[in-house]
Order: C-alpha cells, then sequence, then structure tokens
C-alpha cells in the first residue's frame, strides 16, 4: 500500500460510533489505558457531539463544548499537546440503537481544530458552589479568588459558569462548523480508515511488518487468552509467532520486543474481541459475532 499523507479532513458517514471510538484506542496506537474513560464519556455524553484528541500516547474524549471552554481539560489538551501528529475526530450522533451510537465522523489535523477553538473560546463569568449542606450560588471570579484554601476545601463541588445564551450561541456555531467541515473532507469506509491509521502506528515499531496489523499488548494478551487467532511479536529477524500459554505466564513482559501484531486474515478474531469489550464497557449483554459476518481485508 502506498503511504501516502492523509488528507486533512476524512469523514465517516453513518457509523457505529461506539465501535470505531473503541477501534481507534488499538489501531491508532496503544490507548486501551484511556478507553474505558473515554467510552464512558462517549455512551453518557447527553449532547450529540463529542471529541477526542489523539497525541502520541494519549487520547483524551470529551463533550465537544468542552473544547470550547477555555477552562476545561480539553481545552487544555487542544493548547498543551506538541505531538506534530496528532489528531482530533469529531463525533456526531444522530441516533442510538441496541446500546451503539450511530452517526458521522470527522477526522481532522489537530491544528485545524486549534484554529477554529482560538476564534471561538467561551470564558466563564463566575464560579458556581455548592456548600455540604446543599445550598449552591453563584460567585464572582474576586471572590472566589479571595476565598481561603480551607473554605474551598469545604465545599462540596464547584464549577466554571458559563452564560446559557453563549452555549446556546456556540451549539449553533457549532452545528453549522461541523457542516462546512463535512463539505471540505474526504469521504471514507471505517475500516479503510482504520487500516491507513495502523500503517502508521506500524511504521513506529521498533521491527515493523507491513503485510501485518500492529496491536498493542493488552490486546495481544486478550487475543492469546480466547485463542482465536496467532499473535505474533514483532522481532528483528521478523515476525515470531507467541503461544497462547504466554497469556497466563510472563512470556508477554520482555524487556524489549514488546510489540506485537496479527495477520490480516485475522481481523474477524480482533472484530470479536472489539465487540466483547466494547459490549462490556457500555453494559450491554454480549452477543456471539459468529465468524461468517467477519469482514476480510484486502492486501497492502
Amino acid at each position: 500500500m502506498k503511504q501516502e499523507p492523509l488528507p486533512q479532513i476524512y469523514l465517516l458517514r453513518d457509523t457505529d460510533l461506539t465501535i470505531f471510538a473503541y477501534e481507534l484506542h488499538i489501531f491508532a496506537g496503544d490507548f486501551l489505558r484511556e478507553s474505558e474513560f473515554n467510552m464512558h464519556s462517549l455512551v453518557t455524553n447527553t449532547g450529540p457531539d463529542s471529541i477526542a484528541i489523539m497525541g502520541h500516547r494519549h487520547m483524551w474524549l470529551s463533550d465537544a463544548l468542552h473544547a470550547y471552554c477555555s477552562t476545561a481539560d480539553l481545552y487544555q489538551m487542544i493548547f498543551t499537546t506538541e505531538y506534530l501528529g496528532a489528531r482530533a475526530f469529531l463525533f456526531h450522533t444522530d441516533h442510538k440503537a441496541d446500546g451503539h451510537l450511530y452517526g458521522d465522523m470527522l477526522m481532522m489535523d489537530l491544528d485545524t481544530l486549534r484554529q477554529d477553538v482560538k476564534g471561538s473560546t467561551l470564558s466563564p463569568y463566575g464560579v458556581n458552589i455548592e456548600h455540604q449542606n446543599g445550598a449552591s450560588e453563584t460567585v464572582s471570579f474576586e471572590k472566589w479568588h479571595s476565598m481561603e484554601l480551607y473554605e474551598k476545601d469545604a465545599l462540596k463541588s464547584w464549577g466554571f459558569c458559563y452564560r446559557p445564551e453563549q452555549v446556546t450561541e456556540w451549539q449553533h456555531y457549532y452545528t453549522g462548523r461541523f457542516g462546512q467541515w463535512k463539505e471540505q473532507a474526504f469521504s471514507y469506509m471505517p475500516q479503510d480508515l482504520e487500516e491507513r491509521l495502523n500503517v502508521e502506528y506500524m511504521t513506529d515499531a521498533q521491527n515493523p511488518d507491513m503485510d501485518m496489523y500492529r496491536i498493542p499488548l493488552a490486546a495481544a494478551k486478550q487475543m492469546l487468552l480466547y485463542d482465536e487467532a496467532p499473535v505474533y511479536r514483532l522481532l528483528p529477524s521478523g515476525p515470531e509467532k507467541i503461544a497462547p500459554i504466554a497469556a497466563v505466564t510472563t512470556g508477554l513482559w520482555y524487556e524489549h520486543y514488546r510489540e506485537f501484531a496479527i495477520a490480516p486474515e485475522d481481523l474477524g478474531a480482533l472484530d470479536r474481541l472489539i465487540h466483547r469489550e466494547t459490549d462490556r464497557i457500555i453494559g450491554k449483554p454480549t452477543a456471539l459475532h459468529k465468524p461468517e459476518k467477519d469482514r476480510s481485508s484486502q492486501e497492502r
């Protein structure tokens, strides 16, 4: 496969966002440590829009509004992530079925989103505080900064306040902006975008094999435990098949050569793992995923 530069904006239409979001934690890099938090953020978001920021070793997903609020963690990550290959994934939910979210997803370089946020940043007007007795009030920044640390520690909770009309105005703006980006985007199928991202992940390996799919250690261990498909360790001499027993011994915990891969024909087994883990995280009873419905992979 030719490793051409990714277009600035990609679009996935009418996609199972729940599955694709989890797949990003495997195909695009080793982000499985953050998968539970990010997936929970996606499925519990009361609004239709979420944004994930993907740097070199971390991924953070939250309500899209938090990307534009100057006091939010997602906003801070946008402006502190210096990794040149950082990307933003914009999820827009159209409907929900059987516990899964469906809609459109945009992928762009982080700087594209960063420039938009710079021109549309929302600033708070005060701080909402809740006392231990349940009483709440909104205080000015002057009063907040004048409070002693022990007074703040005694609060039940607190958070920055944004004017409702400002948030409503932002919602209209973001809806229009998302639509504009969709018109500029290059439409792709989920499995093709995953493959392109995985090529980059494999290229970063110490001993890459471009005919295989790289997977994180945690995913390799899961596949070995289920013994559904061969898993390989990427070594200087080439991929080496790992015995399934290594999943319950120290066989995976080498000091070096802790990079793993599977063959393209075994993507169906990885799909089953992804569905099992996604169902577990969203609290859905695990269903059997029939092998005959597994996707196949074209040659790279």
